[in-house]
């Protein structure tokens, strides 16, 4: 028997694939293209992980941008007006769940629950995770949850096994788990582990958007509860007031009563469903179209070359999918000198790639767009402290400009330790102690007291990842290490 669907839901769902075929080719496009924005700079929650430092000073996170910020406000919005809305028509991650759920039911032919009071508990967890994860953030400066973070594995499956795989190896295994489980239960991610999902169900506390049940026509058989991808009990509610209802307006679409036993309403008063859509879908759809009109949400990025002639260039602006030629054309340096400044043989590494290749290509472990952008600054003799550090970000000249002398080293002085660094050596966070000491051609003991880490240090471990036993921030090794 064949089932109609309700123009509601049909629209929904039309709304949630094409988020999902539009996530995924702007990743594959990222992969391929410059200027492409990455998953980082698509998602909303990173507007939430700037924020604190976005208001200090108007900067962003590493990997952040300002349409972050604008996919943030219009979260806000909904979540104020229509709850959690975004998560049941606009999420992509939530789709593929969904997607995954719609398999599972074909291969089990049933629902899997999990315990009423297992349930329960599970449902809290994204609440401290989300306060952890925010706290956390807004302490480094850096996005903490990128390496675990499934939706970022998921947004780099285009690059790649081996590199997904280096990058996001956790993140992987959380995200095929996440998806095998939603073949056996339905968006379980959303329940118990997004971060995203629980400021919407903060923000969906404000009583504006509810579904209310008329309980003298309601027949009690409880198709709105198994319809319901969040598992919200919808048969024995007056006003369905649940933090975990995602606006899918589903329960309602699906009684089978001729009359209004389920009926939407805002402020206190019932409306059509058309309605409660059209405006989520107007409050979204139409923050997207503000923010590209400003400037500030954009799918493809301004080119290097679009931000020299505009007269704002900076070193900051040369990104990972930036390519040499582009970097040596926009800031009018001789691509065979920015070659030998950041160290690279360019006969392994052809003009026209990524940055971000540029490791693999020449063997070159650990090799970020960081390196690049200090070499830059080297030859143009402008100040640059590196990701996380507090230069000015005043607009790079691209002609006439003074050449810095690459030989030129500054002595490091200060703190305990006593080696050399060169003026602009750039430290990351994938590199090791050992790996470090070795760039630098001095002990790995000396390196240690240059930091200021104790001499027990693990020294074949990244230091990103001693950052939460030892207490340190990498802009705070950057720091010491030039001083």
């Amino acid at each position: 028997m064949t089932v109609r669907i309700s123009p509601v839901q049909l629209a929904r769902r039309i709304t949630l694939g094409l988020s999902l075929v539009g996530l995924i080719v702007l990743t594959i496009l990222h992969q391929r293209m410059q200027g492409i924005p990455s998953i980082d700079a698509l998602d909303p929650f990173g507007g939430l992980e700037t924020l604190l430092k976005y208001i200090a000073g108007g900067e962003f996170i590493k990997k952040i941008e300002p349409g972050n910020i604008v996919l943030l406000g219009a979260i806000v919005a909904l979540g104020f007006l229509l709850s959690r809305f975004y998560c049941g028509w606009f999420c992509a991650f939530g789709a593929l769940q969904g997607v995954f759920g719609w398999l599972g039911k074909k291969i089990f032919r049933r629902r899997f629950e999990v315990p009423a009071r297992l349930d329960a508990v599970l449902r809290w967890v994204k609440y401290p995770l989300l306060a952890a994860i925010v706290y956390f953030t807004w302490r480094t400066g850096e996005l903490v949850i990128r390496p675990y973070d499934p939706l970022a594995a998921f947004g780099h499956l285009s690059a790649g096994f081996s590199e997904v795989w280096a990058e996001f190896a956790v993140g992987l295994v959380i995200l095929v788990a996440v998806l095998l489980l939603s073949m056996l239960h339905e968006r379980a991610f959303c329940k118990y582990l997004c971060p995203l999902g629980a400021v919407n169900a903060i923000l969906g506390r404000v009583p504006f958007f509810r579904i209310k049940r008329d309980k003298p026509t309601c027949i009690s058989c409880s198709k709105c509860d198994r319809v319901c991808p969040m598992n919200v009990e919808v048969s024995t509610a007056a006003t369905v007031d649940s933090a975990e209802c995602i606006s899918c307006m589903e329960c309602v679409t699906a009684c089978p009563t001729k009359k209004e036993t389920l009926k939407t309403t805002l402020g206190g008063k019932a409306v059509k469903l058309g309605v409660v859509a059209a405006l989520g879908l107007a409050i979204y759809l139409g923050a997207a179209v503000v923010g590209q009109a400003a400037g500030m949400l954009r799918f493809t990025a301004k080119s290097l070359g679009e931000q020299a002639a505009a007269g704002a260039l900076k070193v900051e602006d040369i990104k990972g999918s930036s390519t040499w030629t582009m970097v040596a054309e926009a800031f009018g340096i001789e691509l065979e000198r920015l070659y030998r400044e950041a160290g690279v043989d360019a006969s392994k590494v052809p003009p026209d790639s990524m940055i971000k290749d540029t490791g693999k290509l020449a063997g070159i472990e650990g090799f970020e767009a960081d390196t690049v952008r200090f070499a830059v600054a080297r030859i143009l003799g402008v100040p640059y402290a590196g990701e996380g550090g507090e230069s000015a970000a005043a607009p790079v000249p691209t002609a006439s400009v003074p050449q810095a002398n690459p030989a030129s080293a500054a002595p490091a002085g200060g703190g305990t330790g006593t080696l050399s660094v060169p003026a602009g050596f750039a430290l990351e966070g994938t590199m090791t102690v050992n790996e470090v000491a070795k760039a630098l051609s001095a002990p790995a003991s000396a390196v240690l007291a240059k930091l200021g880490l104790p001499a027990d240090t693990p020294r074949d471990t990244p230091l990103r990842d001693l950052k939460d036993a030892y207490g340190f921030t990498m802009t705070d090794l950057k720091e010491r290490i030039q001083k």
